[in-house]
């Protein structure tokens, strides 16, 4: 059985960039998850100072407890989904390295950069080959 195109794309093209704004987008959002916590818990003690040493407050502690795990795993989602969302800009930025390192080593400006339709950069790429073909027309004068 053949395997889905979204399976067939490698996703992490440019692995140190992409990990890096994984890694960044995770620990911001870990950041804001344990802050919501926080907040929360120390309004419900500021309202109710001792809801949490009775039997309420042990399943309020649970639940608050769930709430956090639950948090993980989004988290854990968002970063998984920052990668496959990075690839649409860090897939580009690799055609953009890959074709210019050919130019350089052919020195033939005649090449053209294209994206595919879902990828972010195209005015980028629309620039590249602008400049591209003016180095193509003063080669040729």
């Amino acid at each position: 059985m053949p395997r889905p195109n979204f399976l067939k794309r490698k996703y992490l093209v440019n692995k140190p960039l992409q990990l890096k704004y994984a890694f960044w987008i995770g620990a911001a959002l870990f950041v804001l998850m344990l802050l919501a916590q926080a907040h929360t818990y120390f309004t419900i003690e500021s309202i109710l100072p001792n809801l949490f040493s009775s039997a309420l407050g042990r399943q309020a502690r649970s639940l608050q407890t769930w709430l956090l795990l639950n948090s993980l795993i989004y988290l854990a989602v968002v970063v998984i989904l920052s990668v496959f969302l990075s690839h649409r800009i860090a897939g580009p930025v690799y055609h953009f390295e890959k074709e210019i390192r050919e130019v350089l080593e052919s020195n033939d400006p005649s090449r053209r950069i294209t994206l595919r339709k879902g990828d972010e950069l195209h005015s980028l790429a629309d620039q590249i080959n602008k400049l591209l073909e003016r180095l193509a027309q003063s080669q040729r004068r």
